[in-house]
């Protein structure tokens, strides 16, 4: 297991440092028109108390009590606050960014200070999802802090230091080779060279490699006519495919435009992931078809059809296997080209 300590620093919950306590006055309960003054009389106290649950307060109050968790090294509770702490200020976030846009070309203050406070709980969650990714990471769950720090890097970007620090770590993980240095930065390669980076590893619990070693335990089970067995893998090799595809296709777009070596070799990991998803999609239908079970065969290889097409090989070998069944009745012949050649 890696060392908790070893992956956050230390400065790592300075940003935003212990929340205040909200301070709230006793309301006189000896009758009921003394309560109703005294509410009158303090117009912000009711908001306070709504804002317990929503708003940047809350939002600031998680993470401390998230930080107060990992300091006793109870990191189950830390999760849930940091899991919490993020659904508040992205909620709060969308809120502030609805309400600014009311305000566009009405009055610039009002949604100018919005944006602001829109931005600030976007920036608290990031830093919330962070701290998550990290504990997932700490406690040997790369397949937990994967999307999270993908998240990081789509909201903020490489430029910036929350995403440039997640990118890294999901250098350092193994679930991209190609490092990315911020003119000025230091180079994460030289950090990691002697490090054995948990998803390049044979017992991989997500990615690429992981969807590869599953594929080999299908094809051995399918040769020996364990179908139910191939077809188990299979559907965990295509979820983990799928994910690996979508996120790397995430990591292109948002390094196009910033470093196009980085970009390209996402958009090729994005293919290769949708590739190898589309193999185990097939051979799932046919593990399906040893099992007499066309129906679950049949939108399958639609699906690898649909993605490959009929010209390339796997969706000709998907049209084929819909041939075969009797879904459809036309065979489809690849027309061939004819060369002339000309005397001279």
């Amino acid at each position: 297991m890696v060392s908790l300590s070893r992956i956050i620093q230390p400065s790592t919950f300075s940003l935003l440092g212990a929340a205040a306590s909200l301070a709230l006055m006793s309301v006189p309960t000896s009758a009921a028109e003394t309560a109703k003054e005294t509410v009158l009389q303090q117009p912000t106290l009711l908001a306070q108390v709504d804002m317990d649950s929503l708003g940047l307060d809350a939002g600031e109050n998680l993470l401390a009590e998230a930080e107060a968790a990992i300091d006793s090294q109870n990191y189950d509770l830390a999760i849930r606050k940091l899991q919490a702490a993020r659904e508040n200020l992205n909620q709060t976030s969308t809120s502030y960014q609805e309400i600014a846009a009311a305000f566009t070309g009405i009055d610039a203050d009002i949604s100018g200070a919005l944006r602001t406070n829109a931005r600030d709980a976007a920036q608290m969650r990031d830093l919330a999802t962070l701290r998550q990714a990290l504990i997932y990471r700490a406690q040997g769950q790369a397949e937990l802090a994967v999307p999270l720090l993908v998240e990081i890097v789509q909201s903020q970007g490489p430029a910036r230091d929350l995403g440039l620090d997640s990118y890294r770590q999901l250098f350092e993980l193994g679930f991209v080779s190609r490092p990315y240095r911020r003119t000025g930065s230091e180079d994460p390669s030289a950090a990691v060279a002697d490090v054995a980076r948990p998803l390049n590893q044979d017992d991989s619990p997500t990615g690429i490699r992981a969807a590869e070693l599953l594929m080999a335990e299908a094809e051995g089970a399918y040769a020996a006519a364990d179908y139910a067995t191939a077809a188990d893998r299979l559907q965990s090799a295509r979820k983990t495919l799928n994910t690996s595809s979508s996120h790397y296709q995430t990591l292109f777009t948002t390094f196009t435009g910033i470093d196009s070596r980085v970009s390209n070799e996402m958009r090729q990991k994005a293919l290769e992931a949708a590739e190898l998803r589309d193999q185990a999609t097939l051979r799932l239908a046919l593990a399906y078809q040893a099992q007499q079970q066309p129906t679950l065969a049949i939108p399958l290889l639609v699906e690898v059809l649909g993605s490959q097409n009929p010209t390339r090989a796997l969706g000709k070998q998907a049209y084929d296997q819909l041939l075969e069944i009797g879904f459809v009745a036309q065979p489809y012949v690849e027309a061939e080209e004819t060369a002339t050649t000309t005397e001279p």
